[in-house]
């Protein structure tokens, strides 16, 4: 080999080595920005409307609402003691934020946050939502083992669907199913919303405790994340189980991304499980991201790629009992705030 095209060698290996290389390899999302919240440091669900830039915060006795584009609180939704669930509709822009304490959904004015209707509802009020389908909002109660159906243009509920086991969350499709996690049963129900009965009954036989549940609606899939530390993943047509794979320990809530095809399992252990669904029908752990310990509920902006979570300061931990669950915490008063994670480049 002559000098010449020795040292050309080098140089294209150099600048090859250079351009295939990062220096370092990006995180699939990152903190953006924390908002400091206050008052109590009890929380539940987040329900993120897309049409209002806002963010709804279930915070002990009241709904906090964030303006997603500044980050700003800009007002409570007051007298939802044992806050849970919220829901919008999207004709109106009411929304709906439920209170286990005083058994009611409460229909809340956009503009001015003042009620407007007070519903009663299923005994133990927890997790809501909207179905485009039907145009009725649903309200799931643990201890009553039951949903109410509420007719939004008349603010009256329906007959209570009973489910025979207690519902955690529950979402909808968009054609005319809704789709239920059994915490205590291991299952997955799935609801006519035009007739408002059941349709199917699937065991999740790979799931303990179901908790959040998530629905990629053009692959046709439900992600429920479980209390035994993995996703289920299951065909929303036929209750086939597609796949299980592996998330965190404490988790609440899960949330789906349709234009970055992702599913998110928040979890109580500080960590954000990601499941991408880029192929359809074969889902696969894309990885984990570190949060912070108690960001266990979440909502994502799937314009933006954002991913909100909600926790508060620990000031003592304290071990699980066992192998298989989280370290529970206690949270210092007035710490309670708001997490922004970024999709990475």
């Amino acid at each position: 080999m002559n000098k010449l095209f020795q040292g050309l060698s080098l140089v294209a290996i150099a600048l090859s080595a250079g351009f295939s290389s990062p220096a370092r390899a990006q995180p699939l999302y990152h903190l953006v920005q924390t908002v400091p919240l206050g008052g109590s440091v009890k929380w539940d669900y987040l329900r993120f409307d897309a049409p209002s830039a806002r963010l709804f915060i279930a915070h002990g006795t009241e709904i906090t609402v964030v303006n997603t584009k500044t980050l700003t609180v800009i007002g409570e939704l007051p007298g939802t003691d044992g806050a849970h669930g919220i829901a919008v509709d999207p004709a109106t822009g009411v929304i709906y934020a439920d209170s286990s304490e005083k058994r009611l959904a409460i229909a809340f004015n956009p503009k001015t946050f003042a009620p407007l209707a007070r519903i009663p509802v299923v005994l133990d009020a927890d997790g809501m939502t909207y179905d485009p389908a039907s145009r009725q909002i649903f309200v799931t109660g643990g201890d009553g083992d039951a949903i109410t159906p509420i007719n939004p243009a008349t603010d009256k509920p329906a007959a209570d669907i009973a489910l025979s086991g207690s519902p955690e969350f529950l979402s909808a499709d968009g054609a005319g199913s809704l789709y239920v996690n059994i915490v205590d049963k291991n299952q997955l129900v799935r609801i006519d919303t035009a007739t408002d009965t059941i349709s199917a009954r699937w065991p999740l036989s790979t799931c303990t405790s179901p908790k959040g549940l998530a629905i990629d609606p053009a692959a046709r899939l439900v992600f429920s994340s479980c209390s035994s530390g993995v996703m289920t993943v299951v065909n929303a047509t036929t209750g086939t189980l597609v796949a299980t794979l592996p998330i965190g320990k404490g988790t609440d809530s899960a949330a789906f991304d349709p234009v970055r095809q992702r599913a998110f399992s928040a979890n109580g252990d500080g960590t954000l499980s990601v499941i991408s669904d880029a192929t359809p029908g074969h889902p696969i752990a894309l990885g984990t991201v570190t949060t912070q310990p108690g960001a266990r509920t979440m909502a994502v902006d799937p314009a933006t790629g954002r991913i909100f979570l909600v926790t508060a300061a620990v000031s003592q931990t304290i071990p699980s009992a066992t192998p298989t669950d989280h370290p529970h915490y206690v949270f210092a008063p007035g710490s309670f705030k708001l997490l922004v994670y970024a999709p990475g480049a």
